[in-house]
């Protein structure tokens, strides 16, 4: 089990750090990665510095670097985490993506904050940059991590295919961490519902919302007991709703920690529920999430 966690120089990192340490993957070999991102400052009437000054710069970056991944050590092995540290130079994104991709990494970690040069990873074009650029499973832990403890966790799923294949994976890496498990899936009668039950929706007329329901019942049922044999304790809540509003509330209700979330391919804000609601829930949501790659 192989984790890049993004390490600023601003203490940002601090809940990725936490989160990873508090999974306790099975087998975990992680790997704290500060990049300097070398944009390099220009002088009165934008003339670019000197040589010299350009050498300093850069210098500077790279010893502040090395600074917070040592740090970030620190603080990891007081949770039990064994770690390596590498510094390396380029944009920020594109860096920590080409190096999950040339470590065959199993989870890329990054912690969104309010501070720190990470604090914009998952705003706007970058965090869409990232997230559906990466081959990897991807942790975006936020501010309120807490220092210890099992992690109650909700997996949100409509259970398609896609979704249990991000389902499997995410047991296949073994999370010794997890405390309970809710599975939680929100549904509307429409195509979407039609498409992952195989059902004619039309036909079966005023019973199609009881036929619905009890075909997610079904599914779910049969996940909760799937998790149960990994040792998990679990349950599940099923709701007619839209899904941004049923998970958002659900985690509210449950107390939990983190979101998990599957994802097919390269394009899963266009696959996941309905188009948007993944990326909704990465960064406008103030728990962390977990994106698993189906």
């Amino acid at each position: 089990m192989k984790t890049i966690i993004g390490i600023d120089t601003g203490h940002a990192y601090e809940p990725a750090v936490r989160l990873v340490a508090r999974l306790h993957f099975a087998g975990a070999q992680t790997k704290l990665l500060n990049v300097a991102d070398l944009v390099l400052p220009y002088t009165s009437f934008g003339v670019p510095p000197t040589l010299e000054a350009t050498n300093e710069f850069v210098e500077g970056l790279k010893q502040a670097g090395k600074h917070a991944v040592q740090e970030a050590s620190e603080l990891a092995a007081g949770y039990g985490l064994e770690t390596e540290t590498e510094v390396v130079a380029g944009p920020v994104t594109l860096s920590l993506l080409d190096e999950a991709d040339n470590e065959q990494a199993d989870l890329l970690a990054v912690a969104s904050t309010r501070k720190g040069p990470l604090a914009a990873l998952f705003t706007g074009s970058v965090s869409r940059s990232i997230a559906v650029g990466s081959k990897h499973n991807v942790l975006v832990a936020k501010e309120g991590v807490k220092n210890e403890g099992p992690v109650d966790v909700v997996i949100a799923t409509d259970h398609s295919a896609y979704a249990e294949r991000a389902i499997d994976r995410l047991l296949a890496l073994r999370p010794k961490g997890i405390g309970h498990v809710y599975v939680v899936t929100a549904y509307e009668i429409g195509d979407h519902e039609a498409e992952i039950l195989h059902a004619n929706l039309p036909a079966l007329g005023s019973q199609v919302d009881i036929w619905v329901e009890e075909k997610l019942r079904e599914r779910s049922i049969a996940l909760v007991g799937k998790l149960s044999q990994f040792g998990y304790m679990a349950d599940f809540v099923l709701e007619k709703g839209d899904p941004n509003r049923v998970i958002t509330a659900n985690m509210q209700r449950l107390g939990a920690e983190l979101l998990i979330v599957g994802a097919q391919g390269h394009g899963f804000f266009d696959r996941l529920f309905v188009g948007s609601v993944s990326f909704h829930q990465l960064v406008a949501e103030p728990y962390s999430v977990l994106v698993m790659r189906g």
